[in-house]
């Protein structure tokens, strides 16, 4: 039996996920097949804001080697950019083309539109509380990520 908090998350996610996650394959415009690990990628990229490839492959729990085979891919394919720092030429940033902001816009894991009605339906007063806790629940997500990668790499 789990403690009521845990069971109380473990009730409520898959409630969530159900009823908002997308039913169809994950693909690009042209309909090249985008894996659920290149999508995953595509999600922790931004724009206009570069990442280096070792901290998001920290992020997600992944090996760096991992993280430069898939991140190859990406960038060929046109989704990601590498860049120098100007400050520090042995870094280098990480951000998303504009194609690779669509590809990330059209393959989201949750339905846009079904994560909109489902807000909708909540009454106002209610909607920041329950964004302010799942947004504390992704950061506790996160630095459990970064824990159980480094316990693993050692």
């Amino acid at each position: 039996m789990f403690d009521p908090a845990t069971q109380r998350l473990l009730d409520a996610y898959p409630a969530i996920f159900l009823a908002c996650h997308r039913r169809h394959p994950r693909e690009d415009e042209n309909g090249n097949v985008i894996t659920e690990h290149q999508a995953s990628i595509l999600d922790h990229l931004h724009a206009t804001r570069p990442i280096t490839p070792s901290k998001l492959a920290e992020h997600l729990g992944i090996s760096r080697s991992t993280m430069s085979i898939a991140l190859g891919r990406l960038v060929r394919k046109g989704y990601v950019t590498r860049k120098r720092d100007a400050r520090d030429a042995r870094c280098v940033g990480l951000t998303l083309t504009p194609a690779g902001a669509h590809v990330k816009e059209q393959n989201t894991i949750l339905e846009p539109e079904l994560v909109r009605e489902m807000l909708r339906a909540m009454p106002a007063s209610e909607l920041e509380t329950a964004l302010q806790g799942i947004e504390r629940l992704a950061d506790r997500a996160r630095i459990l990520l970064r824990k159980r990668k480094r316990e693993h790499d050692k």
